[in-house]
């Protein structure tokens, strides 16, 4: 629920001294506003960050929304709703086609790839990863350990491991001979299951890889909230954490507490809490010995005037070969969607709603008609410095859902209704605020927004419902982005990549429903037939094992009873030309296997791209073909294949290698300097050929 501004004043200003010290706080610091021209009487400030508001303020913001939202059963009663955002790893948009103005000539970024082998959004920002590759050096996270392996041979050779103790989910960041390790704390499993959940808390722990057969632990930290996202630029390394709401001593209802004596006990209990128990604090561990303290000043947390979750959202800064020294600011709101560049961190915060929208992609509901309020920070050096917020009508899916060019944030904003449709917010930093200068409207109505990818002048959107419209997006004049052209296929792609300066490959899903006869139960299968024959994959470079045997096209398997139809949706890449921005067209398509996924939908880190060799890697995931039999049922199915796709003059080649490594999501291909790639799958690591 949004307060106006007489509502906040009475509750936060107390009197006429309180008054003189708000105008105070507002000339020394940057102005927190909607960023939609709604102005209220008067905003709070808490920008600089060197000046903000005294603690008592602080603790009384959080008191009065806490006493509004605490239930009879603690914050998570029926009636809390609390904002939650869907995770989908790379969203999209559509609309109408006009003439074009961008210069056909100016080709896509190929740029993709960080320096330490990952698929990354933004190029110069590398992101958290189980693998990663420094040299000859190969980290990865397995099993709850770090592991390194010497991979400058003709096979990779294993170095070390160091335990993960308590940390789950673990992920790293390179740094040179450093590896940042980011996880979920975990409670001694010894102790337990405490009566009341914890607030969720992050694991920070940097090794030193100097001698990479024995990581050393230099520097281990337990940071509050839950981790939002990790960033790397250089040796900076980047925590967005959410702090969620504090472990207060609430009371229930039960047969000796009514509910009106429980909620009048918990929102006292709420009215007695401290500051301490709202802001975020860091327990660092020194010879084993941990020491808690504050992470951030009273004075460092920005209380935006727009109520829009009860938390705290903290960013910490530090550099990968220094992790004591950190720099860290706040804002009092709840989030767990952002976006960085190398200047910039934006955060968004969409609000809950009992709806969930359709579509083939899992996502949490949201309330799509309602605004999503996006929090800007500059970025220089480690720290952080908070500019303003500004609003979007709709949802902000995920973080590729926003990008930032020559000062202009760039989102796709999915509206929440099932009619409604997708557009395209431009804004910039503007007197403490995030003002729009821009937008364009009715992109794909009705659709989901499936996939979107920037680029300095052009965006390309995907949405879905029944076909896949394709759409390329002017940019040049952020005041009016206007649609080029469309291309409307069926199925949808739910992930896009630069392969050339005029070609994008789309990764997805089929959506024809396939024709499949099982056998009666008192039947058995005949004798199967030999398996295609197919062409022998290409000979590796010399040194390298083979790493698999080529498939054809996929063969759906023999008939045996009755033809039934089911909505068996294919795997397929999609090679589209944009050459011509007024008519973007697809000259070629390789499909998968009956009921195959590409990872690339939900886990962009699965996809790699080799520039000198045009060739995309992903991994295709095999679970869902056929029911558990392979396209031939004399052959089992691998749970995945790592895609080989070759772009050349207009058409695409493929070529599956057969993975059999159980977990789908742990599969990664990283690119090292001499033009060899290591696949690593589970326990295995080795070289691919490609």
């Amino acid at each position: 629920m949004s307060m106006t501004g007489p509502m906040i004043l009475r509750r936060v200003v107390a009197s006429v001294t309180v008054l003189v010290a708000l105008a105070t706080a507002f000339a020394a610091g940057l102005l927190v506003a909607d960023g939609r021209g709604d102005q209220p009487s008067y905003r709070l400030t808490g920008a600089g960050l060197d000046s903000g508001l005294t603690c008592d303020r602080v603790r009384q913001w959080y008191v009065d929304h806490g006493v509004e939202r605490v239930t009879a059963w603690g914050w998570q009663g029926p009636m809390y709703r609390g904002p939650l955002v869907p995770q989908v790893a790379a969203p999209g948009t559509a609309a109408d086609a006009s003439g074009s103005t961008s210069d056909p000539q100016a080709g896509l970024d190929t740029t993709t790839g960080s320096s330490t082998g990952t698929n990354v959004q933004e190029a110069g920002v590398d992101e958290p990863d189980i693998a990663k590759v420094s040299g000859d050096l190969l980290v990865r996270i397995h099993r709850g350990v770090l592991e390194t392996d010497d991979v400058s041979g003709p096979a990779p050779r294993w170095l070390g491991v160091t335990p993960l103790d308590r940390l789950g989910d673990p992920m790293l960041l390179l740094s040179g001979d450093h590896a940042v390790v980011i996880g979920t704390w975990l409670e001694d499993p010894t102790a337990g299951a405490p009566m009341i959940p914890p607030p969720p808390r992050t694991w920070v722990r940097t090794f030193d890889l100097a001698d990479p057969s024995h990581p050393t632990l230099v520097d281990s930290r337990l940071y509050d909230g839950s981790l939002v996202t990790a960033r790397q630029v250089g040796s900076t390394v980047r925590l967005v954490l959410e702090g969620g709401l504090p472990t207060l001593d609430f009371e229930t209802p039960s047969g000796w507490v009514s509910e009106t004596a429980a909620l009048a006990h918990n929102r006292e209990v709420v009215r007695e809490s401290t500051v301490e128990d709202w802001l975020p604090g860091v327990t660092s561990y020194a010879e084993g010995a941990g020491r808690r303290s504050p992470l951030v000043d009273c004075s460092q947390v920005a209380v935006p005037e727009t109520f829009n979750g009860l938390g705290t959202l903290t960013v910490v800064g530090f550099d990968a070969t220094a992790p004591a020294h950190t720099d860290a600011t706040a804002v009092a709101t709840s989030s767990d969607t952002a976006y960085m560049s190398p200047t910039h961190l934006y955060v968004a915060a969409s609000p809950w709603s009992a709806y969930a929208p359709p579509g083939p992609l899992p996502m949490m509901p949201v309330d799509g008609s309602r605004p999503t309020r996006i929090y800007g920070f500059n970025l220089t050096g480690t720290s952080a410095r908070y500019v303003g917020m500004g609003s979007v009508d709709g949802t902000v899916t995920g973080s590729w859902s926003m990008d930032e060019h020559d000062g202009v944030l760039r989102v796709a904003v999915r509206a929440g209704s099932p009619d409604a449709a997708t557009s395209i917010r431009l804004l910039r930093s503007a007197s403490g605020r995030l003002v729009e200068v821009g937008h364009l409207d009715g992109l794909g109505a009705g659709q989901q927004l499936m996939s979107v990818r920037w680029f300095d002048d052009l965006a390309v959107l995907v949405t879905y419902r029944q076909t896949d419209p394709f759409y390329v997006v002017d940019l040049t004049d952020p005041t009016s982005p206007r649609v080029l052209g469309a291309l409307h296929l069926p199925g949808w792609s739910s992930y896009l990549h630069p392969v050339a300066p005029h070609l994008l490959l789309g990764l997805g899903q089929t959506s024809a429903t396939d024709v499949f006869a099982p056998p009666a139960p008192e039947q058995t299968l005949p004798t199967p037939l030999p398996p295609p024959t197919v062409p022998a994959p290409p000979k590796p470079a010399p040194g390298l094992p083979n790493s698999g045997t080529a498939t054809a096209e996929p063969v759906d398997p023999p008939i045996a009873g009755p033809e039934i139809a089911v909505p068996l949706q294919r795997g397929k890449a999609t090679l589209f030309d944009i050459s011509d921005h007024a008519h973007p067209r697809d000259v070629d398509t390789v499909s998968y296997p009956g009921g195959s996924v590409p990872m690339a939908a939900t886990q962009p880190h699965q996809v790699t791209w080799l520039p000198d060799r045009r060739v995309l890697l992903t991994v295709v995931s095999g679970y869902g073909v056929w029911g558990g039999t392979a396209p031939h049922p004399a052959t089992p199915v691998p749970p995945a294949w790592v895609s080989v796709l070759t772009v050349r003059d207009g058409s695409l080649g493929s070529r599956l290698v057969p993975v059999a490594d159980p977990d789908v999501n742990e599969i990664r291909t990283l690119p090292l300097g001499d033009g060899r790639v290591v696949l690593v799958a589970g326990d295995s690591v080795r070289f691919l050929g490609v």
